[in-house]
């Protein structure tokens, strides 16, 4: 979209400014998700700390760290993600996907996924921009936990984001992980029987000791 497919009825220098997503005045204003005509923005930070300060009060609960890494599920089993700068990565719709340390548990969602890592500058770390449709009609959001020695799916649970509103996804999804961590049951695998670990939200400030160290660990 050109400057000149929007109207506004704005100076010239508060149009660039709200389209600027990298300016600190507006990156805070996508911190989670925030819809934009029919999309939905996300704008992380990439940070240079080490993996003993990730989830410390200084980080945003949507901080990313270099360390981390991005994975999703396919026909071949779970694959690495690599983020490299200034390539565009498309999450198909239907697809488990996770960060390590920053939310634990699968995200599936019904639209497709636009991730495009920015490179740091000279006064600014690091970003990934993540783009994808406004949930409608009847389209979802679900977190499940798959067995992390045969991928068997241990547990899920569904929103209907397209009724609901996506602004009520980190809500539910506080509610979904402390449902699969009040019963020790729910990480047992049914098919392999291996005991899989503590869930956590996208949120530390919301971590029991148990979450955070679950965090630490996957």
């Amino acid at each position: 979209m050109l400057y000149s497919d929007v109207y506004v009825d704005e100076p010239i220098d508060k149009i660039a400014e709200d389209w600027d997503f990298m300016s600190e005045k507006v990156m805070p204003k996508f911190f989670g998700f925030r819809p934009v005509g029919d999309n939905v923005y996300g704008i992380r930070a990439i940070t240079h700390d080490t993996q003993k300060t990730l989830g410390a009060e200084k980080h945003t609960p949507m901080d990313l760290a270099k360390n981390r890494r991005n994975f999703e599920i396919g026909p071949q089993g779970v694959v690495q993600v690599a983020r490299t700068p200034l390539t565009l990565h498309v999450t198909l719709s239907g697809t488990p996907h996770r960060t390590e340390f920053l939310f634990g548990y699968w995200h599936i969602n019904d639209k497709d996924e636009i991730i495009i890592p920015l490179p740091p500058t000279e006064t600014a770390p690091g970003h990934l921009v993540i783009v994808m449709g406004h949930p409608k009609d009847k389209e979802t959001d679900r977190i499940a936990w798959y067995c992390e020695k045969c991928n068997s799916l241990v547990f899920m649970r569904e929103i209907v984001t397209g009724t609901a509103g996506f602004q009520h996804f980190f809500q539910w999804e506080h509610a979904t992980v402390r449902e699969y961590n009040s019963d020790p049951k729910n990480r047992v695998c049914w098919n392999c029987g291996h005991q899989n670990p503590v869930a956590y939200t996208a949120f530390p400030s919301r971590d029991t000791p148990e979450e955070r160290e679950s965090r630490m660990q996957w």
